[in-house]
């Protein structure tokens, strides 16, 4: 049997819906003056931050001795937090003298307690806040701090660990490296050599195992950085990678044996060359056509007309052209016998229109 809803009991559930529907208006509300209010602080904040510090580069430490107005300002976490930001910002954008006055800004209004206490918050976008901040004051304190967030769960931290590091300590900070499990992204990558100005030490950072390493990655990062440096001493443990088994990492030892070019490398590569696949071909061709040796001419030759791929005939006229068998290639291209596709390929690398 139904229970009988009465009237009354009616009457009080739809005011109670009605009231919940209510608090949730107000909370709504609430909650949109907040983010408008929050917005527009920040608006003004920025502007009166960004006038500190352009008074702070231009009249240099001694700028006005007391602001009682920016100083009741910094009582607000959430003005302390847009004048962190900004300040790091600044940092970025200018080098020298300017940068040591951001730099005194930082610690002349107790910026540090704010950058370390992100540190300590919970979600990942604070705490790679926080490494940022102290990265880029050079708050040389923290590197074991930073050293602690390697290991960190979410990936947004512990790429802020890394470059953090390196950027205190340059290529000797990469000794992470040694047992990285995680992939280092093309980004990552890109930071992370941008920030290393000295040539690694051999006695300090182990290149032979970074080039062993299972982490794909960590492979074709320690190749860039061998050709950034031109680390040569490195050529045989190159030449060795071309029998590994990733083609990524096989493209990069290519690119890394044409910086290292030596009397030896075309005819290594020429060896290397019939085993390889057609990425790896083509990589190889590119080196070729760097290299200018004219020891290839025969090998390109035998490719042009050989190879069942038309990419390799394609880059091996291309390279041909770059050889100075411009006029080879013409003769081919004109005689009668040549077949029409070879004529297209030919004509392309001379970039000459069929008759």
């Amino acid at each position: 049997m139904f229970q009988k809803i009465t009237l009354h009991e009616l009457v009080l559930a739809i005011i109670i819906v009605f009231v919940l529907v209510l608090l949730l208006i107000i909370a709504v509300l609430f909650y949109s003056f907040y983010k408008y209010r929050v917005l527009s602080n920040r608006q003004v904040w920025t502007q009166i931050i960004e006038n500190k510090i352009t008074e702070s580069i231009v009249l240099g430490q001694n700028f006005v001795e007391n602001d009682e107005s920016f100083d009741m300002h910094l009582r607000e976490p959430a003005f302390r937090s847009v004048f962190l930001d900004l300040l790091v910002a600044s940092e970025r954008k200018f080098s020298g003298v300017a940068r040591e006055e951001i730099t005194h800004l930082f610690y002349k209004f107790s910026l540090e307690d704010e950058a370390w206490r992100n540190l300590i918050k919970k979600k990942a976008y604070h705490i790679a806040g926080g490494i940022q901040e102290l990265t880029a004051m050079r708050v040389l304190r923290a590197l074991p701090t930073f050293t602690s967030l390697l290991e960190h769960r979410e990936k947004q931290v512990y790429l802020e660990a890394q470059y953090g590091i390196v950027s205190f300590k340059g290529a000797e900070g990469l000794s992470f490296l040694d047992n990285l499990k995680h992939p280092l992204s093309e980004w990552q990558q890109l930071r992370l050599l941008n920030s290393i100005i000295d040539i690694p030490d051999p006695k300090i950072v182990n290149i032979t195992l970074w080039l062993r390493s299972e982490n794909t990655s960590v492979v074709i990062f320690t190749l860039r950085l061998m050709r950034k440096f031109q680390m040569l001493s490195y050529y045989n443990e190159v030449l060795e990678l071309l029998a590994h088994n990733d083609t990524a990492v096989k493209l990069q030892v290519v690119r890394t044996l044409e910086a290292f070019e030596n009397n030896n490398t075309m005819e290594q590569l020429v060896s290397a060359f019939p085993e390889e696949t057609l990425a790896v071909q083509i990589e190889i061709l590119k080196a070729m056509k760097v290299s200018k040796s004219l020891e290839c001419d025969a090998f390109l030759k035998k490719q042009l007309w050989e190879h069942p791929a038309v990419a390799i005939k394609i880059w091996s006229a291309e390279v041909l052209v770059n050889l100075g068998e411009r006029q080879y290639l013409r003769d081919m291209a004109l005689d009668e016998n040549t077949p029409d596709e070879f004529k297209h390929i030919i004509n392309h690398a001379l970039q000459e229109k069929v008759c």
